[in-house]
């Protein structure tokens, strides 16, 4: 007893008490007291926390907010397992109602690893690179590809191969899965002259700018299989990947090589995938402009607590690995479709560690379509399931407690789907079945689910608001849950059965058109306008039920609002544009033919042209016009590109915009308009801060209803007028 610390004592007294008031039984009336001051002193912490501090009050701060919270959720979910699970309401109120449980409890358990990864997050900034050049590493730059357009690679090869970075330490190589020998001999006469043909074409693009082209007989372990094959050609101290649509910044190599000097135990460093192109639901619902991208939750908030505990782990892409760990590993691991995660947990049980830089040094393409989304997303939980059963964290040696729980986190995540499947079906079960799902009073539930329901949403806002609008996740969850539910049951029944997939990027989309994965979603919108319906009757029979009535009915009213923004997701809309423009900022001059030199400054850029504003106050009489040839002068960088004039529009009176077109003879033309668009981490930055408009609850509960009642209900029109079409159709036959 004398060797146990003071402080550990009193830490394990005060979880004590905590536990004991959490479970701690009392009438609805007392409970309801307890909801109504612990929710006020939650919102005098949330105001306070939003007020600058220093970091170690930020710290006490971030810790009361996840104990209140914690406090009322803990109540509520004790009094669900004691007192409301439906035990004497026959066999299938009980098994529904179970499942219920378990659905709230996963919910739970996953908010508990919330709290726990976002307790201490860890911001590390870069260091300097050594003055002598000489003790640098070599570093390889690897960019796998298997069937993207050329012209998506082209971009970051040229990116790649003008990094910051010593020229004869940087080595740039093409790993083409695209053009083995195995595809260039395809029995199909078809796809052997494709392959043959895209082969040749990345060959010319690694000769033309300095890189190397690497392939190999099969096509054996997708991903995984390509890295390693080219690993017995190259020899470089560190790895760079980058997946082929990531266009990396001038200073990528340059701000994280100073980790792997510092520390020779480093195995890997992870930087965000920052996304330049909305993804499908940004794109369908267009918020593209105005939210903060939906991955930036994982890389803005959850990686930098993941890397305080010593678990950020490789996310396959904008990441640099230690060259010689992955020798001794045998290579990229490989049993799985997450490699990346794979390979990280391989590394960490031989007593390596990893490291989270959170700044955006990529300009990545996310995918075009719901479809693709989908299929990327449920690789994704299909592949953290299969190292859940083929590298167990709990058998695996060498771990820390904190890695085999938080790899169980990785794992257990995607449970999110089946979760929100459940909770979906509730509603109707009760209202259209009559299956008593929670044996409770609308007061008990007033006093114990709202108050958990306001704290969740409260702490989610606090921890989450500035890269994710409120009821987002709830959106995101929905769209994913049919899809990733049977995924995650395949992997359950066959660990070994799914295959690596690649995500579509580039795809342009000419029209508008239904999702052809909507189908199961009208059937639950169905269901739950059945359930209102029936509601409603219910409501005015059952006089005795009213207040569970009407609880379960607001329920499905939110549930209806969320599934008709899905709708609105799966309605796609057009994309021309196959290429990012990125916003962008940097002064420059415009020269006319006539010899004026306009002073101007860019809106935004691409590989392939830019939009910008031309200053007019000292040359008012100067007029450009569609089609006219112009010199952009940039003074910064010292070089001038010739472009044409796409589209001009006036801003005021004296000031008008362009759209233009480069007009690029030669590659270092090229390789000027890249590192324009894409070549500072800084621009990068600053895009995604003017990205980060946050959203208070009632605002983007306004958003959601315009989700659903403006996108989901044009979805149902194109729907309705897609039916006519194909039955007048079908008359016709």
């Amino acid at each position: 007893m004398k060797n146990i610390n003071k402080i550990t004592l009193l830490w394990l007294s005060g979880m004590g008490v905590f536990l004991f008031l959490c479970i701690l039984r009392t009438d609805h009336n007392v409970q309801l007291l307890i909801s109504i001051f612990s929710l006020l002193l939650l919102a005098l912490v949330y105001t306070y926390s939003r007020f600058p501090h220093p970091e170690d009050q930020r710290e006490i701060i971030r810790l009361l907010m996840i104990y209140i919270c914690l406090f009322l959720l803990m109540r509520y979910m004790y009094w669900r397992a004691t007192e409301t699970l439906p035990t004497q309401w026959g066999v299938i109120s009980m098994v529904a109602g179970l499942l219920l449980f378990v659905a709230e409890a996963y919910s739970l358990i996953n908010t508990l690893f919330g709290y726990f990864i976002n307790s201490r997050p860890f911001r590390r900034k870069a260091l300097p690179m050594p003055e002598d050049v000489s003790v640098l590493p070599d570093v390889d730059i690897y960019i796998p590809t298997y069937n993207e357009a050329p012209s998506i690679l082209r971009a970051t090869v040229i990116a790649a191969t003008q990094m910051d970075y010593p020229a004869e330490k940087l080595h740039v190589y093409i790993l083409d899965d695209g053009g083995t020998e195995q595809k260039c001999n395809d029995k199909v006469a078809s796809k052997a002259a494709e392959a043959r043909a895209r082969a040749a074409e990345l060959k010319e693009i690694a000769s033309e700018f300095g890189a190397q082209y690497i392939t190999r007989a099969r096509n054996l372990h997708a991903k995984a299989g390509n890295i390693n094959s080219a690993l017995q050609h190259t020899n470089g101290d560190l790895l760079v990947i980058l997946d082929c649509d990531h266009i990396p910044t001038r200073d990528f190599v340059e701000k994280t090589v100073g980790f792997f000097l510092a520390d020779p135990k480093l195995f890997l460093v992870q930087t965000p995938h920052n996304f330049v192109s909305p993804d499908p639901i940004e794109k369908n619902l267009n918020t593209y402009e105005a939210s903060p991208a939906e991955n930036e939750l994982f890389y803005d908030v959850m990686q930098p607590g993941l890397d305080f505990w010593g678990t950020s782990f490789f996310c396959g892409s904008a990441a640099v690995l230690r060259r010689s760990v992955i020798n001794e590993l045998g290579g990229i691991s490989g049993q799985t479709i997450t490699e990346d995660a794979e390979t990280t947990i391989d590394a960490l049980s031989l007593g390596y560690k990893t490291a989270y830089l959170n700044r955006p040094m990529v300009s990545g393409l996310q995918p075009e379509t719901y479809a693709g989304f989908i299929l990327q997303r449920v690789r994704w939980g299909q592949g953290m399931f299969q190292i859940f059963l083929l590298k167990n964290p709990w058998r695996q040696p060498g771990l820390k407690i904190e890695h085999r729980l938080l790899y169980t986190n990785f794992t257990f995540f995607w449970g999110f789907a089946s979760s929100r499947f459940i909770m979906l079906l509730a509603p109707p079960l009760f209202l259209v079945f009559h299956i008593n799902l929670c044996d409770a009073t609308a007061i008990e539930l007033i006093s114990y689910a709202g108050p958990a329901l306001i704290a969740s949403l409260i702490s989610t806002q606090y921890f989450y608001g500035r890269v994710r609008w409120p009821f987002m996740s709830q959106l995101y969850e929905i769209i994913q849950s049919v899809y990733i539910s049977r995924g995650i049951w395949e992997v359950m029944k066959n660990p070994r059965s799914p295959s690596f997939q690649v995500t579509p990027k580039g795809e342009v989309l000419d029209r508008n058109f239904i999702s052809g994965l909507a189908k199961p979603f009208y059937f639950i919108l169905a269901l739950n306008v059945t359930a209102l319906v029936c509601g409603t009757i219910r409501y005015h029979q059952e006089s005795w039920g009213e207040g569970g009535i009407a609880f379960v009915m607001f329920w499905a009213i939110l549930d209806f609002i969320f599934l008709m923004g899905a709708l609105g997701i799966m309605h796609e809309k057009r994309q021309l544009r196959s290429e990012p423009r990125v916003p962008h900022q940097e002064n420059l001059f415009v020269h006319d033919s006539e010899g004026n030199r306009i002073p101007a400054y860019t809106i935004n850029a691409s590989a392939s042209g830019m939009g910008l504003k031309i200053d007019r106050a000292g040359h008012p009489h100067v007029q450009l016009n569609l089609n006219d040839v112009v010199t952009l002068e940039f003074p910064q960088r010292g070089v001038s590109l010739q472009a044409r004039v796409l589209s001009v529009f006036a801003v005021s009176s004296l000031s008008m915009g362009m759209g233009l077109s480069y007009q690029l003879a030669s590659s270092e033309d090229e390789r000027a308009a890249i590192d324009i668009a894409f070549g500072s981490s800084e621009q990068l930055i600053r895009n995604n801060r003017n990205r980060h408009q946050g959203r208070s609850i009632p605002k983007a509960f306004l958003y959601l209803l315009k989700f659903g009642f403006v996108h989901g209900v044009a979805h149902l029109s194109a729907l309705v007028r897609e039916l006519i079409s194909k039955q007048k159709q079908q008359t016709k036959n």
